[in-house]
C-alpha cells in the first residue's frame, strides 16, 4: 500500500517544450492516481533547480523530490539535497538519460510513479567538481578535453529539435577543428598525461554504451578514463570500441580507480559535467561526504 504521508514535489524545466511538459504533468496524475500528494514546481533559470530543492529541504515541504529531466537536472537538484534524508526521483525526460538507465529507473511514467509510491530506493555517491565555474555535484560523469569542447559548443536550440543526433553532428563539426593537446592529469597524486579525460561514476555514456566495467554509483570513488592517444583517427576508433562495447580493451586507454583528480595543465581546457559545460581548467575532482537517496 503506498504511504499517504508521501510528498512529492517534481521540480521541471518548463523551456524543456511542450511535449516533455505534457508528459511531467501526466506523471503527476499517475502520482496522484497512487495516493501521493504531488506538486510541480518550475525553474526559471540556470542553477534555479538546486535553490529550488535546497528550499524544500529547509522548509520540509515534502519527502520525494522529483527532478524532471536529464543527468544535468538531476545534477542541480542532487545539488541542493545531497545529504538530506529527502529522497530523490528521477523523471527521465532529458537527452540521454544515463543516470536513469544506469539505476534501472523505469521509463514507463506508470511504473515509476508505483515505485516511488512504494518507497524503494538505493544510495549513491555523486562526485564534486571544482573548475572555472565554481564548485558543484556531478551524478555521472565529468569529461575533459574533447567531449567536454563538443558539449560547449552543441546548439541547444539543435538538441532539442533533435535530442542526441545534435552531439553527433557537433562530434563530426569539431574533429576537425579541436587541437587535442595533451595534459597532465593527477590521478591520487600520480601523474599521466592524457587527451582526454572522463571522470565516470557510472558504467554508462552518452545513454546505454559502456564506457567502463563497473559502476561505481555505491562506492565513494570514482572510474578515470585516460585517453592516450590524440587526433581524429584515435577520437574515430575510440568511438567504434565505445559503440561495440570493448573501449576498455584499447590498448591506449587506461581506466584507474581514484578518489581524486587534479588536471592543472594545460588551462582553459573545456569541462562538462553530466552533459552541461562546466568551465574550464584547471580543475579538481574529488568525494564530498554527501549521499543521495535515489528512488528506483
Amino acid at each position: 500500500m503506498p504511504d499517504q504521508n508521501v510528498k512529492v514535489t517534481v521540480i521541471m524545466n518548463p523551456a524543456a517544450g511542450r511535449r516533455r511538459m505534457g508528459r511531467v504533468v501526466g506523471f503527476v496524475r499517475q502520482l496522484q492516481q497512487a495516493g501521493l500528494q504531488a506538486q510541480i514546481v518550475a525553474t526559471r533559470y540556470r542553477g534555479h533547480a538546486t535553490i529550488l530543492a535546497r528550499m524544500a529541504v529547509q522548509e520540509r515541504t515534502c519527502t520525494h523530490i522529483v527532478a524532471a529531466g536529464g543527468d544535468g537536472t538531476v545534477a542541480e537538484v542532487a545539488e541542493g539535497m545531497a545529504g538530506s534524508d529527502i529522497i530523490l526521483g528521477i523523471l527521465p525526460v532529458g537527452t540521454a538519460n544515463v543516470l536513469a538507465r544506469e539505476l534501472r529507473v523505469p521509463f514507463d511514467d506508470v511504473q515509476n510513479a508505483r515505485n516511488i509510491a512504494g518507497g524503494a530506493c538505493t544510495v549513491i555517491w555523486p562526485g564534486r567538481l571544482r573548475s572555472s565555474e565554481g564548485e558543484c555535484l556531478f551524478v555521472q560523469m565529468v569529461g575533459i578535453g574533447f567531449d567536454a569542447h563538443v558539449v560547449h559548443v552543441v546548439s541547444t536550440r539543435l538538441k532539442k529539435a533533435i535530442g542526441r543526433a545534435a552531439y553527433v553532428l557537433a562530434t563530426l563539426g569539431s574533429l576537425w577543428k579541436y587541437r587535442f593537446p595533451t595534459m597532465t592529469v593527477s590521478v591520487d597524486d600520480v601523474s599521466h598525461a592524457a587527451a582526454s579525460v572522463i571522470v565516470s561514476k557510472g558504467a554508462l555514456y552518452a545513454g546505454k554504451y559502456v564506457l567502463t566495467p563497473r559502476s561505481m554509483q555505491e562506492h565513494r570513488q570514482f572510474s578515470v578514463v585516460l585517453f592516450g592517444t590524440a587526433g581524429i583517427g584515435s577520437s574515430i576508433r575510440y568511438a567504434i570500441a565505445l559503440l561495440r562495447g570493448n573501449l576498455s580493451r584499447q590498448k591506449d586507454v587506461t581506466i584507474l580507480m581514484a578518489q581524486k583528480v587534479e588536471i592543472t595543465i594545460p588551462c582553459n581546457m573545456p569541462v562538462q559535467s553530466d552533459g552541461d559545460a562546466r568551465g574550464l581548467t584547471p580543475i579538481r575532482i574529488d568525494m564530498p561526504d554527501r549521499a543521495l537517496r535515489i528512488a528506483v
